[in-house]
Formats: C-alpha cells, sequence, structure tokens
C-alpha cells in the first residue's frame, strides 16, 4: 500500500511541475508577443521547416539588416503552409530575434 501512495504521489508531483513550466512558457511568450507588439517592422520570411509532432510550428528565415534570424512560431494544423513558402511576419525592432508570423493570433493585435 505504501509504495501505490508513493507512486500516486510521484506522479502528482510530475503533473504539478509539467503544468507550472508550461504556464511559465506561456507567460514568457505573451510578454514576447507584448514587447514585439511595443515596437516592430513588418517583412517577409521564408518556411524553412514545419513541425507537426509534438506541436506544431514553422521554422522561418529571415533577414534584419545584414543579419539573418531563423526562429520558430506556433500554427494551427489547418493552416496551409509547406516548406520554401513566403510568409509575413512581424518582428521587434529593438530584438529582431523575437518575432511573429501571420499565423499566430496575436499578429493584428495591437
Amino acid at each position: 500500500m505504501k509504495d501505490k501512495i508513493k507512486v500516486f504521489l510521484s506522479l502528482a508531483l510530475v503533473m504539478v511541475g509539467i503544468y507550472f513550466a508550461a504556464t511559465k512558457l506561456t507567460d514568457m511568450r505573451d510578454e514576447d508577443v507584448k514587447f514585439i507588439n511595443s515596437d516592430y517592422e513588418i517583412t517577409k520570411g521564408i518556411v524553412t521547416k514545419k513541425s507537426l509532432y509534438k506541436g506544431h510550428s514553422i521554422k522561418v528565415r529571415y533577414k534584419v539588416g545584414d543579419k539573418f534570424y531563423i526562429v520558430s512560431d506556433g500554427i494551427n494544423v489547418d493552416d496551409n503552409i509547406l516548406e520554401g513558402d513566403s510568409v509575413t511576419i512581424k518582428y521587434s525592432k529593438t530584438k529582431p530575434e523575437l518575432m511573429i508570423t501571420q499565423f499566430n493570433e496575436q499578429f493584428n493585435k495591437q
């Protein structure tokens, strides 16, 4: 009986840890999006990779000044996007490594 309680408590602790980690990551991403929307530029990028395994995301390559960036952003499974496609991105003027694509729900919000 003690072993079952230990296993249950261990699983509960792991689940609570995962919940708090996911919540923290979501909060951090929300802060990044607010930062981007406070002072941004719009440009085009090229999708270099699309991933539908363990989350839905695309990696986008874009250029700001003389520097290229490759950054990922989430997509919905229904978004019609392929590797090599051109996408519109919004990036932070002060931190150009922070960006969101046209597929992000926050793209058109200020």
